[in-house]
């Protein structure tokens, strides 16, 4: 184990360090847990000094840390400010994402091992993958969803709320102890651990910088590519582009709209045929009750990652048939007599905004009135949804609604005549009632955790 014998210091506790430091704990000479953004309540710091853990907490200057040991190992994640990571000294760096995969190496399963990262699309693709899969073996999935044990295409829900950062795949695993899994699926923001036997990208589009602006969400995801490990397979979104992996790693593309390894087509009659290229196809005919366009990519996707594991055309296609889309993606329903276009969700973005009012147009009659719920819940999010983007977005689409509902402190700055403001999602939908009759459409697009 890389940890052993070592002083580790372990950044970052807000995003799943102190899971880190409690795993490491258990192999290093000693470990430091550094709180650098001063939000851990200090009751959670005291028990994992009780525990051994030496703590340090954020300095005065905002800069760097001094830890309290002669450091050999850091343990950082790949967004944090460079000025936080101590200086002094000779130590190797490591991200969480490998020191999970580090944690990992020494768990005992037959069970294979799916890593999805990317953009978009990454809990719709691990829950389509879950349901086809399950259909002849038993799947442990870890999303944005919870963790959830999945047989004969039914999911049971083993716990709720746990983040993807890369640390959390070893709570999930905890959660689904007494299991005898033949897939784990774990859903893991900014890259892979390097332990998938699968792992993948589903989409780089909308880069944005990390690490105050020293890198980018790319770099990051492409750990996926350069910590993948001898034999294993990466399936990729062909708009990646080129990428150069470790030798002995296998590459399948995938595209929703152009020729790849596995690719989609769609004819006129409404029917989805998804080809492998020249080696054989699954059809389907779309649920009318979500939007399909919106899943293209999940679909696709899933469809590469289920003949990877050789499972059984009838079964993906039975998935997909039975598919009406995951809660709060895209997925249209009733509420008190209005149609709801449930779009609110952890990777909520500006793009599925307008798709989200696309989809309603085509839903709506002429009398139809449509309110939009657009922000965020930022206290459970930790990219928010940027108002210089929502702005531009009323600007440009404001027109085509009847009522926009704003969620957010950071939201208010936008202005207009049709605009009303709540302090929640749950608020929000209450206004867009008492806005609206029976029939017509809520659109309910806010960035947070369901």
């Amino acid at each position: 184990m890389l940890f052993d014998d070592k002083d580790v210091t372990v950044l970052d506790l807000t995003h799943g360090g102190i899971l880190l430091a409690q795993h490491i704990a258990k192999y290093a000479r000693s470990v430091t847990a550094v709180d650098v953004y001063g939000t851990v309540d200090d009751n959670v710091l005291v028990r994992l000094e009780r525990s051994g853990i030496n703590i340090a907490r954020k300095p005065d200057n905002n800069t760097e840390i001094n830890t309290k040991n002669n450091t050999d190992l850091i343990v950082a994640p790949v967004h944090i400010d460079p000025a936080f990571i101590p200086s002094a000294g000779e130590h190797t760096i490591i991200t969480h994402h490998q020191a999970v995969g580090e944690l990992l190496s020494g768990f005992n399963t037959n069970a294979r091992i799916f890593e999805i990262t990317g953009t978009s699309a990454k809990t719709s693709t691990a829950t389509l993958l879950a349901d086809m899969t399950s259909r002849s073996m038993s799947v442990v999935s870890h999303t944005s969803r919870g963790v959830e044990h999945w047989v004969k295409g039914v999911p049971s829900k083993l716990h709720h709320g746990l983040s993807i950062t890369p640390s959390s795949i070893l709570e999930a695993l905890e959660h689904s102890t007494g299991i005898e899994a033949d897939l784990y699926i774990f859903e893991v923001s900014l890259g892979g651990t390097g332990m998938a036997d699968v792992g993948i990208i589903t989409s780089l589009d909308n880069e944005y910088t990390i690490a105050n602006g020293s890198s980018t969400s790319t770099a990051a995801k492409l750990q996926i590519v350069e910590l993948a490990r001898p034999g294993s397979t990466l399936l990729v979104n062909a708009s990646a582009g080129p990428l150069n992996p470790p030798k002995n790693v296998n590459i399948i593309t995938f595209s929703d709209s152009t020729n790849a390894d596995v690719y989609l087509e769609r004819s006129d009659r409404n029917i989805w045929t998804v080809k492998f290229n020249g080696s054989g196809t699954v059809s389907f005919t779309p649920n009318a009750g979500y939007d399909a366009e919106s899943y293209s990519i999940a679909i696709v996707c899933a469809v590469a990652a289920a003949r990877i594991l050789e499972v059984d055309n009838a079964k993906i296609e039975s998935a997909l048939v039975d598919f009406a889309g995951v809660h709060g993606r895209m997925r249209v329903m009733e509420w008190a007599g209005r149609k709801l276009v449930d779009n609110s969700n952890s990777g909520m973005n500006i793009r599925s905004v307008r798709q989200a009012l696309d989809f309603s147009n085509d839903l709506a009659s002429n009398h139809d009135r449509k309110v939009l719920i657009l922000g965020e819940e930022a206290k459970q999010v930790c990219e928010g949804l940027d108002p210089t983007d929502a702005g531009t977005f009323v600007d440009e689409r404001g027109d085509e609604l009847d009522n926009i509902i704003l969620v957010g402190e950071r939201m208010k700055s936008i202005q207009g005549e049709n605009i009303r403001t709540a302090d929640s999602l749950n608020n929000a939908i209450e206004v867009a009632e008492s806005l609206t009759s029976e029939d017509d459409i809520i659109i309910s697009c806010v960035k947070c955790f369901r």
